[in-house]
């Protein structure tokens, strides 16, 4: 991990010339927050100059000092060090490979979000044949309709949706804390391939305001960055960062960051 001087996240430069930096900051955000409550979240910045760099920052737990919450603050440095570590990863594919980091890590996130998705769902059964849904597989996915019918066949759109709204539930149900994690991998890449496809469809993406559709669509693109958004990350940080590290800081984490490059360095040497 490669330290600089901390900084505030007010004080870094504004990115330019950085494509999706909306996807890599939502990104590690979503991987290294803990719960969306506002003391957990770790918010994200990138600098684009002199060299391109994150930097990282979490709230002190209720105003206390940096002391008081050493722990914590030792268990993120390291928790971060080790995204990271897999992110540059040669053996590290897709988000598949980054997937038991996060269900591992961050449990209690994972099935925060995993309850909201299929709660938001779950409110929708019986609800989708009331709805205004084309006759046509290809009006209702577009550009996605081959792919609907390859896996569908002659359903109607609204079965269509019926059937992905049931299996995303499913997969969203799966007990965490005894399923051995190769399954789990497999279930939630299901999950996410059919998140994916159900935001496609023209339903859910032009859903009114405030409606029932509309707060699963926010679910499931909540959920979806814990996907997509790392496989651009991975490629990302391999095509910005040619050695092995990824330059990052945090902005609030001081001593306690100089002691984790400390630890590593000594341990690379035993």
């Amino acid at each position: 991990m490669r330290t600089t001087t901390s900084q505030s996240v007010l004080d870094t430069n504004p990115p330019s010339k950085i494509p999706k930096q909306h996807v890599i900051t939502n990104t590690i955000t979503s991987y290294l927050s803990r719960s969306d409550s506002p003391e957990e979240v770790v918010s994200v910045t990138i600098k684009s100059s002199p060299d391109v760099s994150f930097t990282l920052h979490k709230p002190l737990r209720n105003h206390s000092s940096l002391e008081e919450n050493a722990c914590e603050a030792i268990q993120d440095l390291m928790d971060a060090h080790e995204f990271f570590k897999i992110i540059k990863n040669p053996q590290t594919k897709n988000y598949k490979d980054v997937l038991p980091f996060l269900i591992m890590t961050r449990k209690k996130f994972f099935k925060k979000r995993l309850w909201v998705v299929r709660a938001t769902l779950k409110a929708l059964n019986g609800e989708w044949s009331t709805l205004d849904i084309p006759l046509s597989i290809h009006e209702e996915f577009s550009s996605f309709s081959s792919i609907a019918c390859s896996r569908f066949g002659a359903l109607s759109p609204v079965d269509v949706l019926i059937k992905l709204s049931v299996e995303i539930q499913t997969c969203a149900r799966v007990d965490i804390d005894v399923v051995p994690m190769g399954r789990l991998v497999q279930i939630f890449d299901r999950m996410f391939e059919d998140c994916h496809l159900l935001l496609r469809s023209r339903t859910v993406a032009k859903a009114p305001p405030r409606s029932g559709v509309a707060a699963a669509k926010s679910a499931m693109e909540r959920f979806l960055p814990l996907s997509g958004g790392v496989d651009y990350l991975i490629k990302f940080c391999r095509n910005t960062f040619p050695g092995q590290e990824v330059r990052y800081q945090w902005a609030d984490r001081g001593h306690f960051e100089d002691w984790i490059a400390e630890l590593e360095r000594i341990t690379q040497h035993l």
